[in-house]
């Protein structure tokens, strides 16, 4: 696969919208997207300046209810592929980032810091067939119902939507979001959650490839 070498400025206002809509399109494998609320979001924000590895995105965010488990998604930063080869974080800078990633309460930030500490998926991004990605953050709250009693968890994962389509690139940005899962069990009769046990196999999970 070629790797994009123009910078997404330079490139027409309609193949930056159509990038981003076939990004978009990939949020079917956790619900049914509301794709003008995030379209609009991406081209609010513009992509990220030729200097900058990543750029914000305005607030947006989607609701999905489906029995006892609602699933929220907003999406909240583009990412330069083009530059994300020197995003990654070595030596000393990456020691230091490990021990805040441990200690960190924003999930945001969390989340931009295991991408950036990840070199196989630097390399995935920087090799896409786009100039940009999006990273956004799902939170599913569950009611699992058991005989005698009700246990609300709560499970926060990064969806990463990056424009590849082999399948081990794939798998592996899946396999990315998987063991970045969070999960949380709700304290009874309080609104507040605890960290639970790191989850085995929840987490979202990728719709087979249509063909």
């Amino acid at each position: 696969m070629k790797k994009p070498t123009s910078y997404i400025k330079t490139l027409d206002r309609i193949k930056v919208s159509n990038l981003a809509g076939r990004l978009i399109r990939d949020i079917e494998r956790i619900i049914p997207p509301d794709t003008a609320l995030f379209h609009e979001a991406v081209i609010i924000a513009g992509a990220p300046e030729a200097t900058q590895s990543m750029r914000y995105l305005p607030f947006n965010r989607q609701v999905h209810a489906d029995g006892d488990v609602t699933t929220s998604l907003s999406l909240v930063v583009l990412l330069n592929n083009l530059r994300m080869e020197r995003f990654f974080l070595s030596g000393f800078r990456e020691r230091i980032s490990r021990l805040v990633f441990k200690l960190s309460f924003n999930v945001m930030d969390r989340y931009i810091r295991a991408i950036r500490l990840d070199h196989r998926l630097l390399r995935i991004m920087a090799t896409a067939d786009g100039e940009f990605s999006i990273m956004g953050i799902v939170q599913r709250d569950e009611i699992q119902r058991k005989r005698f009693f009700t246990r609300r968890c709560r499970f926060l994962c990064p969806l990463l939507l990056i424009p590849v389509t082999d399948p081990i690139s794939l798998d592996y940005i899946v396999e990315f979001e998987r063991r970045q899962t969070i999960k949380k069990i709700k304290i009874p009769l309080i609104p507040l959650y605890r960290n639970g046990p790191p989850p085995a196999h929840e987490g979202i999970k990728r719709l087979p490839t249509q063909k």
